[in-house]
């Protein structure tokens, strides 16, 4: 496993979401980085994302919140991503 850094640009997303009562933690920033390991740069966004993803759910988990985090797929967008590997 990598450790990986992944910045991340909530713009898009943050404002559709404000109507939700969660607490979104490290996502609550315009630009938040993320730390985490995975075996490769594919895998680390998916898991930023899974992370995301799951914040929301276990505060909120019903039908329309999943419709919604699927929607929403499309605008999670990483900016950066830095590994450890030399």
């Amino acid at each position: 496993m990598t450790s990986y850094m992944l910045i991340i640009d909530m713009t898009l997303i943050l404002p559709q979401i404000k109507h939700l009562k969660v607490d979104l933690g490290i996502f609550s920033k315009a630009t938040p980085i993320l730390e985490l390991s995975a075996k490769d740069p594919d895998d680390a966004c998916y898991l930023a994302y899974k992370t995301f993803c799951d914040i929301i759910i276990v505060q909120e988990a019903n039908a329309d919140i999943h419709n919604l985090l699927k929607e929403l797929k499309n605008d999670f967008v990483i900016t950066g991503i830095l590994s450890d590997e030399t």
